[in-house]
């Protein structure tokens, strides 16, 4: 695919991997809307900054665990651009393995249901076109220590497998599994300590960086031979 003057939405993107993601998409041409659920300062911040810079993005409010607001997302889409080309399911929330349902269900609202919710959705609305998740390393191999992290990521590499066979022919889906990567998110989640013995573990002797993640989504995009399968980003952690 031809990522000049596609038009793409980037999911959970005003930080980390997603704002990356989206960065990159816009600077190669592609027309990018931005999205979050929870920081709109620093997503009309983000489209004002890339604006001045003479690139094409936009920024959207919006929940993806709700089905009202995903389809005013694409309707918003539908009626600026006409079309869909590139779709990134991004969003997500970490939460630690705490016996409540009220927790899990939370979870899976946002990193599982909206997953399916936004795919099935934006297939809906794309004529041909790629999608690219955004997954982990730990829904390819668990985690004993982040279990409910691990459990709705194996649900998005389920969903990467499934809605490739579903679209096959007219839209490519593929996952991107990252490793520890540098965001907000992980730092905000984990110790300094935890994080000081992830790295001595990663035979690069460093976090991943969140370039690198969009660096292989961009690669996905591009190749028109790869369907229903997982890129690792890890710097060697799983070897």
């Amino acid at each position: 695919m031809e990522i000049r003057d596609k038009v793409a939405l980037v999911t959970g993107s005003t930080g980390g991997i997603g704002r990356a993601i989206g960065e990159k998409l816009c600077r190669l041409g592609s027309v990018v809307y931005f999205n979050s659920h929870n920081s709109r300062d620093e997503g009309i911040k983000l489209q004002a900054e890339f604006q001045q810079d003479g690139l094409k993005a936009f920024y959207v409010e919006c929940d993806v665990s709700s089905e009202e607001e995903v389809r005013n997302i694409f309707e918003v889409i539908k009626n600026e651009q006409g079309r869909l080309d590139i779709f990134i399911n991004n969003a997500s929330i970490y939460r630690k393995d705490e016996p409540d349902y009220e927790n899990y269900s939370e979870i899976h609202k946002v990193n599982g249901y909206g997953y399916f919710l936004c795919s099935l959705l934006a297939s809906q609305m794309m004529e041909a076109g790629k999608i690219v998740n955004i997954s982990s390393i730990y829904g390819i191999n668990p985690d004993q220590d982040s279990i409910l992290a691990s459990g709705v990521k194996a649900e998005v590499e389920a969903y990467t497998k499934a809605f490739a066979k579903k679209l096959k022919g007219r839209i490519e889906v593929n996952s991107v599994a990252p490793g520890y990567t540098e965001t907000p998110l992980l730092k905000a989640s984990l110790s300094q300590d935890f994080i000081d013995n992830v790295v001595s573990k990663i035979p690069i002797g460093r976090l991943v960086k969140p370039d690198e993640i969009a660096e292989a989504v961009i690669s996905l995009i591009q190749n028109d031979g790869i369907t229903g399968q997982t890129i690792v980003v890890d710097g060697g952690y799983t070897l």
